[in-house]
Protein backbone atom coordinates (compact mmCIF):
# COMPACT_ATOMS: atom_id res chain seq x y z
CA UNK A 1 0.00 0.00 0.00
CA UNK A 2 1.37 3.38 -1.19
CA UNK A 3 1.20 5.81 1.53
CA UNK A 4 -1.07 9.29 0.58
CA UNK A 5 1.42 11.86 1.92
CA UNK A 6 4.40 10.69 0.00
CA UNK A 7 2.62 10.31 -3.11
CA UNK A 8 2.56 12.97 -5.25
CA UNK A 9 -0.51 14.13 -7.31
CA UNK A 10 0.61 15.04 -11.29
CA UNK A 11 -1.80 17.97 -12.89
CA UNK A 12 -2.98 16.86 -16.32
CA UNK A 13 -2.59 20.76 -17.27
CA UNK A 14 -1.67 21.08 -21.25
CA UNK A 15 0.09 24.36 -21.73
CA UNK A 16 -1.80 26.34 -24.98
CA UNK A 17 0.11 26.91 -27.75
CA UNK A 18 0.10 30.99 -27.53
CA UNK A 19 1.83 30.86 -23.96
CA UNK A 20 4.57 28.63 -25.15
CA UNK A 21 4.96 31.28 -28.10
CA UNK A 22 4.89 33.80 -25.76
CA UNK A 23 7.24 32.46 -22.96
CA UNK A 24 9.58 31.81 -25.98
CA UNK A 25 9.03 35.42 -26.82
CA UNK A 26 9.71 36.64 -23.51
CA UNK A 27 13.55 34.12 -22.78
CA UNK A 28 14.52 35.20 -26.69
CA UNK A 29 13.36 38.48 -27.30
CA UNK A 30 13.17 40.51 -24.31
CA UNK A 31 15.76 38.95 -22.60
CA UNK A 32 14.44 37.76 -19.04
CA UNK A 33 15.02 34.93 -16.95
CA UNK A 34 13.90 31.31 -16.63
CA UNK A 35 12.92 32.10 -13.21
CA UNK A 36 11.08 35.40 -13.88
CA UNK A 37 9.07 33.87 -16.44
CA UNK A 38 8.40 30.44 -14.30
CA UNK A 39 7.29 32.94 -11.63
CA UNK A 40 4.73 35.11 -13.81
CA UNK A 41 3.60 32.52 -15.32
CA UNK A 42 3.05 30.11 -12.45
CA UNK A 43 5.24 27.20 -13.38
CA UNK A 44 8.29 25.53 -12.73
CA UNK A 45 11.92 26.38 -14.04
CA UNK A 46 11.76 22.84 -15.29
CA UNK A 47 8.74 23.54 -17.07
CA UNK A 48 10.02 26.63 -18.80
CA UNK A 49 13.36 24.83 -20.09
CA UNK A 50 11.94 21.87 -21.25
CA UNK A 51 9.34 24.42 -23.30
CA UNK A 52 11.75 25.88 -24.57
CA UNK A 53 13.72 23.40 -25.65
CA UNK A 54 10.96 21.85 -27.32
CA UNK A 55 10.06 25.15 -28.95
CA UNK A 56 13.41 25.53 -30.35
CA UNK A 57 13.32 21.52 -31.66
CA UNK A 58 10.17 22.11 -33.55
CA UNK A 59 10.55 25.93 -34.74
CA UNK A 60 14.64 26.13 -35.43
CA UNK A 61 14.38 28.94 -38.03
CA UNK A 62 11.78 30.72 -35.30
CA UNK A 63 14.00 30.66 -32.77
CA UNK A 64 16.97 31.75 -34.40
CA UNK A 65 15.26 34.82 -35.94
CA UNK A 66 14.29 35.83 -32.55
CA UNK A 67 17.53 35.57 -30.83
CA UNK A 68 18.85 37.51 -34.21
CA UNK A 69 15.70 39.87 -34.21
CA UNK A 70 16.55 41.11 -30.38
CA UNK A 71 19.97 41.24 -30.81
CA UNK A 72 19.10 43.92 -34.15
CA UNK A 73 16.41 45.44 -32.83
CA UNK A 74 18.30 46.57 -29.76
CA UNK A 75 21.07 47.81 -31.83
CA UNK A 76 18.71 49.38 -34.23
CA UNK A 77 17.19 51.33 -31.32
CA UNK A 78 20.22 52.46 -29.92
CA UNK A 79 21.67 53.94 -32.88
CA UNK A 80 17.84 55.61 -33.19
CA UNK A 81 18.05 56.81 -29.81
CA UNK A 82 21.74 57.87 -30.41
CA UNK A 83 20.52 59.98 -33.43
CA UNK A 84 17.73 61.34 -31.71
CA UNK A 85 20.03 62.59 -29.09
CA UNK A 86 22.25 64.21 -31.35
CA UNK A 87 19.56 66.15 -33.17
CA UNK A 88 18.17 67.26 -29.52
CA UNK A 89 21.32 68.30 -28.42
CA UNK A 90 21.64 70.30 -31.75
CA UNK A 91 18.29 71.75 -31.55
CA UNK A 92 19.17 72.74 -27.50
CA UNK A 93 22.57 74.49 -28.70
CA UNK A 94 20.43 76.73 -31.80
CA UNK A 95 17.64 77.50 -29.18
CA UNK A 96 20.60 78.57 -26.89
CA UNK A 97 21.90 80.82 -29.35
CA UNK A 98 19.19 81.99 -30.66
CA UNK A 99 17.88 82.72 -26.72
CA UNK A 100 20.87 84.80 -26.28
CA UNK A 101 21.52 86.30 -29.40
CA UNK A 102 17.60 88.06 -28.76
CA UNK A 103 19.21 88.82 -25.13
CA UNK A 104 21.82 90.61 -26.96
CA UNK A 105 19.42 92.74 -29.78
CA UNK A 106 17.30 94.04 -26.84
CA UNK A 107 20.54 94.99 -24.57
CA UNK A 108 21.87 96.92 -27.84
CA UNK A 109 18.89 98.47 -28.76
CA UNK A 110 17.99 99.47 -25.21
CA UNK A 111 21.30 101.13 -25.05
CA UNK A 112 21.52 102.78 -28.53
CA UNK A 113 17.78 104.03 -28.28
CA UNK A 114 17.80 104.88 -24.81
CA UNK A 115 14.07 102.87 -24.62
CA UNK A 116 13.20 100.55 -22.17
CA UNK A 117 11.96 97.29 -24.31
CA UNK A 118 11.67 94.79 -21.81
CA UNK A 119 8.57 95.20 -19.86
CA UNK A 120 8.92 94.72 -15.90
CA UNK A 121 6.52 92.06 -14.03
CA UNK A 122 3.28 93.39 -13.10
CA UNK A 123 2.59 95.95 -15.75
CA UNK A 124 -0.35 96.06 -17.41
CA UNK A 125 -0.95 96.41 -21.23
CA UNK A 126 -0.33 100.05 -22.27
CA UNK A 127 -3.68 102.71 -22.95
CA UNK A 128 -2.95 102.88 -26.31
CA UNK A 129 -3.32 99.37 -27.98
CA UNK A 130 -7.14 99.21 -26.83
CA UNK A 131 -9.48 98.13 -30.21
CA UNK A 132 -11.64 100.28 -31.09
CA UNK A 133 -15.09 99.34 -32.38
Amino acid sequence: MVNEKTKRKRSCYRIPDEVKLRIAEERHVEGKSVSEIAKEHGLGKTSVNKILRTFAAENDKSALFMKKDAKTSESEEIKALRKEVLELKKKLYDETMRADFFETMVDVSEEMFGIEIRKKAGTGQSKGCTKTK
